[in-house]
């Protein structure tokens, strides 16, 4: 029988290949794709991955999260915009329309301010996600936005007290094997989604030599993911 140890190893361990797909099939996207609202808005919220594994494998698990949901919300809204896109390319808009649709896009990425949930509500009604899909997103971002609005942090630090008591300074972290399973399983989620936004909008990446290598790695764990049916389905057709 396997030791707890090695479980949560094998669990987390997990993320550095999930992370390393996601960075193989952006960089296809930015390689390949010439106009796209979600190339610069993929390639951050890759970073933001890469960033957030950073700060929990450092201890900083509120931190982490806080930036798994920069990088989901900004997924939410460059998928959002994106989708007008195609939908103008799609019926041939008038020239007006995308210039208007550009300035919307532009003055998002100066001030970040959009309703996420109102953003996840079209994207339902457009057709990239179901109910269901709806919902679990709607679920995830307000998981994410506990550690920005409550002082979750806290909350560990009275529960790991006897552990803490002596760590005063700033600067010192602490393992909680609690606080890094609800981040790998976050984070999982948040990969889930970057990867249904690529195979839906940009699936060229996936047929790229780094792109194939990439997804054979992943169907080998796929069903441990919960990637959605269609998503899945697209990837093994592949």
């Amino acid at each position: 029988m396997a030791k707890k140890s090695d479980k949560l190893k094998k669990y987390v361990c997990r993320n550095g290949a999930l992370l390393h797909t996601i960075c193989s099939l952006v960089n296809s996207v930015i390689e390949l794709e010439e106009k796209s609202y979600l190339k610069d808005v993929l390639y951050q919220s890759a970073k933001d991955l890469k960033a957030s594994m950073f700060l929990a494998f450092s201890g900083h698990y509120r931190q982490a999260m806080q930036v798994l949901r920069c990088s989901f919300e900004n997924l939410i809204s460059g998928i959002y915009f994106h989708s007008d896109l195609c939908k103008l390319l799609k019926n041939d808009g008038a020239k007006e329309e995308f210039v208007q649709l550009e300035e919307k896009f532009n003055d998002w990425k100066k001030s970040g301010r959009v309703n996420i949930r109102a953003s996840i509500e079209v994207l339902r009604r457009i057709g990239f996600l179901n109910r269901n899909e709806e919902k679990e997103w709607k679920e995830l971002y307000s998981n994410l936005s506990r550690f920005i609005h409550t002082p979750e942090e806290y909350v560990c630090r009275i529960k790991h007290k006897d552990v803490l008591e002596k760590m005063d300074c700033i600067a010192s972290t602490y393992f909680s094997e609690d606080a890094l399973r609800t981040w790998s399983n976050s984070f999982q989620k948040v990969f889930v989604a970057i990867l249904k936004t690529i195979v839906e909008y940009h699936p060229f990446a996936l047929e790229t030599k780094t792109g194939k290598m990439a997804i054979d790695d992943l169907l080998r764990i796929e069903k441990e993911l919960k990637i959605p049916e269609r998503t899945r389905n697209l990837l093994i057709s592949l």
